[in-house]
């Protein structure tokens, strides 16, 4: 289960307390050195982390009850290197006391007074990185510095969930809501600020206002968002277009990208010309004039309609023996014209044409040439 705690930094004497990102597994914590006391400033970090399977506790800082160990480090004073000499990184198992909470403190790594920058990095018992920070303190000589860090948890995989259904032919409107659950190396799902950005990106190019298109805390439609955050809403937009399915993946920095798909029900393409009984047939007789041309016209909502007026296909290749077929400019209120004209010299037979829309889909027209010799004696 996921949890979050607050997480403080409290200053005993001229204590001061930091936080800050690493990669890597943290190996079991040594004994912690003496710490240098000789114009620096001895720091310590107190953590109040959940109790096992509690569901209390929550705030904007990542912290879980699976977190083992921290490793906190030094990394630059005054915007430079720290000064050699110092022991910069102190690492620290958890030993909790409990009551109606859990705290454990530990010591972080003496610095010089200034402007310093820490990482800290806390690690579950199989060294697996949880949660990080990396903020800038100010620590004042001769004072309490009294200091807080609001740890981030680090992606490691994703679940992309609550995805709406769509019809080809009906847009939403509105974008319409999904879930997408951020989880850390535990499986424990993060709350609060991510360590790395989460890019979520939408396959579908077709047309950010007719296809699909994405959106976070109710922004522009676009092909891909970020989340930097859970309390991002992410939404889903459908312009009613006929489309392939979308395929949405979210993705971060170390993290295994996860995916999800958006597939709106098609609508069937619609034949409107001459029939034999209640077979589409289109039958040619002459290879001129009067009876060596046929139209007819096919439509599909999502496709040929207003407000999209995009034209179907015709392949008429099996036709080739006595007659060609063109598709036309689509005209939404109709759909797409197709013509079906004899070559100059037919040859009489039967073929099959086949109309098409870009996503699979397919309506068979019959075509036929029937040639007349009368013998007069």
């Amino acid at each position: 289960m996921q949890l979050r705690s607050l997480l403080l930094c409290s200053l005993f004497a001229l204590a001061a307390c930091g936080g800050g990102a690493s990669t890597g597994s943290n190996p079991a914590a040594p004994a912690n050195p003496p710490l240098k006391t000789n114009g620096l400033v001895p720091t310590s970090f107190t953590f109040t982390l959940p109790k096992n399977g509690s569901t209390t506790g929550r705030s904007p800082k990542y912290l879980t009850s699976s977190v083992a160990s921290v490793v906190i480090t030094l990394d630059s004073v005054n915007g430079a290197a720290p000064p050699s000499g110092l022991i910069a990184s102190v690492t620290s198992n958890f030993t909790p006391t409990c009551s109606t909470t859990c705290t454990a403190t530990v010591q972080g790594p003496a610095i010089p007074p200034g402007s310093d920058r820490l990482t800290l990095t806390t690690y579950d018992a199989g060294g697996h990185a949880i949660s990080t920070a990396n903020p800038l303190f100010t620590i004042t000589p001769g004072v309490a510095n009294s200091l807080s860090v609001v740890l981030d948890g680090i992606p490691v995989s994703f679940t992309i969930a609550a995805l709406p259904s769509g019809t080809a032919g009906t847009a939403f409107g509105t974008a319409k809501s999904f879930t997408l659950a951020v989880k850390d190396a535990d499986g424990n799902t993060i709350t609060g600020t991510y360590a790395n950005p989460v890019t979520i990106a939408d396959s579908d190019s077709s047309s950010l206002t007719q296809g699909t298109a994405l959106a976070v805390n109710g922004g522009a439609g676009a092909l891909s968002v970020v989340s930097t955050a859970s309390t991002d809403t992410l939404a889903l937009n459908y312009g009613g277009l006929a489309i392939p399915t979308a395929t949405l993946t979210a993705s971060a920095s170390g993290a295994t990208n996860a995916t999800a798909t958006f597939t709106p029900t098609l609508q069937p393409i619609v034949y409107s010309g001459p029939l034999n009984g209640s077979t589409p047939e289109i039958d040619l007789y002459a290879s001129s004039g009067y009876g060596s041309t046929f139209s007819f016209n096919a439509s599909e909502v999502g496709w040929t309609n207003a407000p999209y007026g995009k034209s179907l296909a015709v392949n008429a290749s099996t036709c080739s023996t006595f007659a060609t077929a063109t598709a036309g400019v689509d005209v939404p209120a109709s759909g797409t014209p197709i013509a079906v004209t004899a070559i100059a010299s037919p040859v009489a037979g039967t073929c099959t044409m086949t109309v098409s829309d870009p996503v699979g889909q397919t309506k068979s027209v019959t075509g036929t040439y029937t040639s007349t010799g009368i013998g007069i004696q």
